[in-house]
């Protein structure tokens, strides 16, 4: 659904708002159909430089950036949960 819509290349990623009103769906729904699609084997980037929005990688490079960005959100989010978890632990029972 999502996949077909999109165009190769960074440069020309298309925005969420622009694929939400294009399918109908809401924000919610168009983030769970691209995990969806993802999860089944279509590479779908995300852009959140100069042109934000979902993509397809024109090459490998491409894709490989876009994992690495992932790796880098996983991190920050494994540090924040660590926190939290810290946090956790002074609050009373």
């Amino acid at each position: 659904m999502v996949f077909e819509m999109l165009s190769e290349g960074a440069g020309n990623a298309i925005t969420s708002k622009e694929l939400c009103k294009v399918l109908n769906i809401s924000a919610r729904d168009l983030t769970a159909a691209v995990e969806r699609e993802r999860r089944a084997g279509n590479a779908i980037c995300a852009s959140t430089g100069r042109k934000p929005g979902y993509y397809k990688p024109r090459q490998r490079d491409e894709m490989e950036q876009y994992c690495t960005s992932l790796a880098r959100r996983e991190a920050e989010i494994r540090k924040t949960r660590n926190a939290c978890i810290a946090t956790l632990d002074k609050l009373p029972l």
